[in-house]
């Protein structure tokens, strides 16, 4: 059971439900477009809503799960509450006739225990998608993640950019396939495709401590059994005093927004 509407695209649910730690629901409503649909499960069911029901979902429910591509359909089975990742989004996405799917910061290749090769890539190769983000995380190995996606065929834009250069913070810069002027992102092909919109450089965190302190959260987290990516965001929060909340949020909404222009013609 789950809300259906005539839009093209669909936000996933992790970063909303685990990853702002000083956002309120009323800050996210200010500044989230109304007709921007989120994706999650409710006691083992597809939800997709607005800002509003989701939100409010996540204040009533406790037992939250955190589901991606590979754990979803056990989730679905389980009857599970959950929070979904980027994969998680696509799969259901294009299970459910959604030809875009939007993230904020994207998994990778990296030192994480559970996402050596985090499974957004496998799903962004293997499925006919086109995924709106922000920059696969400042944690994660990007040159290697934007090979390993050019050697399985996803064609990687970036918007107003050639290049991918970091997450929240400013990075390595690593060659995408072709720069996407934001006015004709919707000319965009249905494909396998990953569009970056990066955060503008002066309102990234600079301080590389910050990520340093990040990852040793995330680390401490993976070692009692729980999420990383939550924990190293709670960090960052907190090292940021919300600044890095704040920026992920806005990076989600200006994604929702080249969603929107990518999926009108599709």
């Amino acid at each position: 059971m789950y809300m259906t509407d005539s839009k093209k695209y669909v936000v996933e649910s992790a970063l909303l439900g685990q990853g702002l730690i000083s956002i309120s629901n009323n800050q996210i409503i200010k500044v989230w477009p109304e007709d921007a649909m989120i994706i999650w499960l409710q006691s083992g069911k597809i939800a997709i809503g607005c800002a509003d029901a989701f939100l409010h979902a996540r204040e009533g429910i406790k037992d939250w799960q955190r589901l991606d591509g590979i754990t979803l359909h056990e989730g679905l089975r389980a009857g599970a509450n959950a929070f979904l990742t980027a994969s998680a989004t696509m799969t259901l996405a294009h299970e459910l006739g959604y030809p875009v799917a939007v993230t904020a910061g994207m998994g990778g290749i990296g030192d994480i225990k559970a996402e050596r090769l985090c499974n957004d890539l496998p799903v962004l190769a293997g499925t006919e998608i086109t995924l709106v983000a922000t920059s696969p995380k400042d944690m994660l190995d990007i040159p290697a993640t934007i090979e390993w996606l050019h050697d399985k065929g996803v064609k990687t834009y970036g918007i107003n950019t050639g290049f991918c250069d970091g997450y929240v913070f400013i990075g390595q810069r690593t060659k995408l396939s072709k720069t996407l002027d934001i006015k004709e992102a919707g000319r965009l092909q249905t494909g396998n495709n990953l569009v970056l919109n990066p955060i503008p450089h002066d309102r990234r965190l600079t301080d590389t401590g910050f990520l340093k302190e990040a990852v040793a959260a995330g680390k401490q987290a993976e070692d009692d059994g729980q999420h990383y990516h939550p924990a190293a965001n709670k960090r960052l929060d907190e090292l940021s005093l919300g600044w890095s909340s704040k920026i992920q949020l806005d990076s989600l909404v200006a994604n929702i927004e080249t969603a929107r222009r990518i999926a009108a013609n599709l």
